[in-house]
């Protein structure tokens, strides 16, 4: 799991990492609060098949607990700010309209997926299903990957141009970053879980929305309705 870890804070790493000082508190208490939650997801695994600490194992999977629910919570405080200032967005720039309003939508749908997937896991461990549990909290972590990996190919697009953002938007890195989160969900469950559990299939539909970026954006029906919803 540090692999998808790297993802998060590299991709968060201009939005977040590196102006803590300009943070809000709710963007604060989700980072702090996702960032303790990936250490675990990372620890946990050692623990168990290097360490057979299962007592220590249990501990931190009650914390883990905890922390999934303010990283759920905190999220979703977070998530109608996507479309606060949206008449001030530049219809051409990295985080506009479009993606704004699809965010939302999304942004919703993974949470949702996130939660369901850890109570999934705790729900499996108390049925002393291992290979459940794993699969689950693999799920978990996939869940909410995909902001952190969009966020990284734009940062190395920008890299790549040499700094200039002109003609990059999260709306044209949807697709790339949908396929790269495919390919990684399948390379995980291939070496550690099976394409015949729920959760692959549930991971794989939550991504493909990510197709839809341009029509669920643009929709004037469902952006007033979000708008109606959230702000």
């Amino acid at each position: 799991m540090l692999l998808p870890f790297g993802i998060s804070v590299l991709g968060f790493s201009y939005s977040y990492y590196l102006h803590l000082a300009d943070a809000t508190f709710h963007q604060h208490v989700h980072g702090i609060s996702a960032t303790l939650w990936y250490v675990l997801i990372v620890v946990q695994p050692y623990l168990i098949t290097r360490k057979h600490d299962i007592a220590r194992h249990r501990l931190f999977g009650a914390i883990g607990t905890l922390l999934a629910g303010v990283v759920a919570g905190s999220a979703l405080t977070i998530i109608p700010k996507n479309i606060d200032d949206v008449a001030t967005l530049d219809p051409n720039g990295f985080f506009n309209p479009t993606f704004a309003y699809f965010a939302v939508i999304v942004d919703v749908v993974l949470i949702s997926l996130f939660l369901a997937s850890v109570g999934m896991a705790i729900y499996e461990m108390k049925r002393r299903n291992i290979a459940g549990h794993v699969q689950w909290m693999m799920a978990s972590v996939f869940a909410v990957l995909s902001p952190g990996l969009a966020r990284l190919f734009g940062i190395a697009a920008i890299m790549a141009n040499q700094g200039n953002m002109a003609g990059i938007s999260l709306v044209k890195l949807g697709l790339p970053s949908m396929v790269a989160m495919m390919l990684m969900i399948v390379f995980y469950y291939r070496k550690f879980g099976s394409f015949r559990h729920p959760s692959f299939w549930l991971l794989m539909a939550a991504h493909a929305t990510y197709v839809f970026v341009v029509p669920v954006g643009n929709n004037e029906t469902i952006r007033s309705v979000l708008s109606v919803i959230f702000k």
